[in-house]
C-alpha cells in the first residue's frame, strides 16, 4: 500500500472542516440554480427543458461562463438547432476558444448562411501575458522532474514562493481574472484558466513545502462577482485550506494506474498509464441506498455547504460524473476522475476489492 500515490494534479483530502464563505449575489444564486437544473435535464436526455434553463440562466446573468455556452451549444447541436448553436459557437470563439480541428465544418456546414455576431470583447493582453509568465515559472521544476518533486524540491519552493506572491499581489490590483479578461487562450479545454496551477499548488496539507499564499479571500470575491464557477471555486478553497467541505473521497470516480517506469518519475509514463487504466470504481457511500445513518449525515453537511456556494447537490454531481464516462461532448464540473498509481499489480488488486466497479 505504500507504494501507491495519488497523482498530485487529482489530489483530494479527507480532513473535514467548514468554510466560513457563502455566495451572497442573489442574481448568481438564480443564475447558478438555472445552470444545476439545465445540467440536471442534458443527463436526463430532457434536452428542451435544458435548453429552457440555459435561456433562463443567460437572461439573469449578462457574463455566462464559459462552459454554460459550450453545453448549451452542445444542447441546441443534438436538438438539431444549428443556427441557434452557431451563437454560442461565436461567443467563444470571441473568447478565442481553442476548438477541435475541423469543428466549425463538421457541426457547422452551412455556417455560411447564419448570422454573423460582432466580437466586443477587449482582452488585458498584457495582463494575460503575466499570468502565463508566472505560469511558465510555476511549472518549469514540475515537468523538468517528471513527478520527483523531492528531487527539486528548493527550486519547487523558491518559485512556488515567487509566482504564488505575485500572483495574489496582481489579483488583489487587477482583479481576479475570467475569460471575459484574458480570453481563453491560456485556458484548458475544460475552461480552467493556466493561473488556477499557481493556486491549486497552495496546498494546506503540500508535504513538499509549506504553504506560502492562501487565496481563499480573493477566491470567494471572485465567486462573489461570477468570475469563477463555484465547482472551480470549492476544489480550489478546498485546496488552499485542506479540507473536504464540497466532497470527499468517499465520492470519487478511481482509476488504477500501473507506472511501468521509473517510480520516482511516474508522470514521464502519464499518457500511457492513462490509456491502460482500469477503471471504473467506487465507495459504496457513491450509492445513496448504501449510505446508512452515518453516510447520510455526511451528504447532508456536505450538501448545506454546497448549495452555500452555488453547487448542486453531491448526488446531482455524482449523476453527472457516471453520465460523463459515457458522454465526453458536455463538460460539466471538475475532474470526473481520480488516479491511483502502483507499481505492483497485487497492490491494486488488493485495494480494488474495497471498491465497487461500475464500468
Amino acid at each position: 500500500m505504500k507504494s501507491f500515490i495519488i497523482l498530485i494534479f487529482l489530489l483530494v483530502f479527507t480532513s473535514f472542516h467548514s468554510q466560513s464563505g457563502t455566495l451572497t449575489n442573489k442574481k448568481l444564486i438564480s443564475y447558478y440554480e438555472a445552470i444545476n437544473s439545465a445540467e440536471d435535464k442534458i443527463v436526463t436526455n430532457e434536452l428542451d427543458s435544458a435548453d429552457l434553463y440555459y435561456q433562463k440562466a443567460f437572461n439573469i446573468f449578462e457574463k455566462p461562463h464559459a462552459n454554460d455556452l459550450y453545453n448549451h451549444m452542445k444542447v441546441l447541436l443534438n436538438k438539431k438547432e444549428c443556427e441557434n448553436a452557431f451563437k454560442q459557437y461565436q461567443s467563444l470563439s470571441c473568447m478565442n476558444y481553442k476548438f477541435e480541428e475541423n469543428f466549425l465544418s463538421s457541426y457547422f456546414p452551412n455556417s455560411e448562411k447564419y448570422k454573423k455576431l460582432k466580437c466586443n470583447l477587449k482582452f488585458d493582453d498584457n495582463y494575460r501575458k503575466e499570468l502565463d509568465s508566472l505560469f511558465s515559472i510555476d511549472q518549469y521544476y514540475r515537468k523538468l522532474s517528471g513527478g520527483d518533486y523531492p528531487k527539486y524540491q528548493k527550486e519547487i519552493i523558491k518559485y512556488d514562493s515567487i509566482a504564488s506572491t505575485k500572483l495574489l499581489s496582481l489579483i488583489q490590483k487587477q482583479g481576479f481574472p475570467n475569460e471575459y479578461d484574458l480570453g481563453l487562450s491560456s485556458a484548458d479545454l475544460v475552461f480552467s484558466q493556466n493561473f488556477y496551477y499557481i493556486i491549486l499548488h497552495q496546498i494546506a496539507t503540500n508535504i513538499y513545502h509549506p504553504q506560502i499564499v492562501n487565496f481563499s479571500d480573493e477566491i470567494l470575491k471572485a465567486l462573489n462577482k461570477g468570475k469563477i464557477t463555484p465547482e472551480n471555486a470549492a476544489f480550489l478553497l478546498d485546496l488552499n485550506n485542506g479540507t473536504s467541505s464540497y466532497v470527499t473521497k468517499h465520492f470519487d470516480i478511481i482509476q488504477f494506474l500501473k507506472n511501468e517506469g521509473d517510480p520516482k518519475r511516474p508522470n514521464d509514463n502519464l499518457t500511457k498509464m492513462l490509456e491502460k487504466a482500469d477503471c471504473c470504481y467506487v465507495h459504496e457511500w457513491f450509492f445513496p441506498e448504501k449510505r446508512g445513518e452515518k453516510g447520510n449525515a455526511l451528504v447532508k453537511d456536505i450538501d448545506k455547504r454546497r448549495k452555500g456556494v452555488g453547487m448542486s447537490t453531491l448526488d446531482q454531481s455524482l449523476r453527472k460524473k457516471v453520465f460523463l464516462l459515457t458522454n465526453k461532448e458536455y463538460k460539466m464540473g471538475h475532474s470526473n476522475l481520480v488516479g491511483m498509481n502502483f507499481q505492483k499489480d497485487e497492490e491494486a488488486e488488493n485495494l480494488k476489492k474495497h471498491f465497487i466497479k461500475i464500468k
